[in-house]
């Protein structure tokens, strides 16, 4: 079990600071992390596709993201309905600010979450 959580923690860590580094300062290499089957929705804009994640993500201001918290939890193969692959997956949550140009956004309420 524990070189699940170390294996979880260490790859989940990385991704994260590769997304973010890309997001603030390279958005073009941020298209080798989709697909063309992939789907995004961010605040409420669907995107389907690396072409249109892609364009959308370009056409964002530029941005500074601050994280306050970061959690990376394995996820069993079987756990992912409708996927072929039988590699484990991680889930990535990130909690944190970001400012756009010169327009900083509020701070995320606090948050908790159960699970039972």
């Amino acid at each position: 079990m524990t070189d699940i959580v170390s294996i979880t923690s260490e790859g989940g860590e990385a991704f994260f600071r590769h997304y973010y580094s890309y997001l603030d300062t390279s958005r073009q290499n941020l298209k080798h992390l989709y697909h063309e089957e992939s789907k995004v929705v961010w605040n409420g804009n669907s995107l389907h596709g690396r072409t249109n994640v892609e364009r959308f993500l370009t056409d964002l201001p530029s941005s500074t993201h601050k994280p306050y918290s970061l959690d990376c939890q394995p996820i069993a193969p079987q756990a992912a309905a409708g996927q072929e692959s039988a590699d484990p997956m991680i889930l990535v949550s990130v909690m944190g600010s970001v400012q756009f140009g010169s327009i900083e956004a509020s701070p995320p309420p606090p948050s908790k979450a159960f699970c039972q």
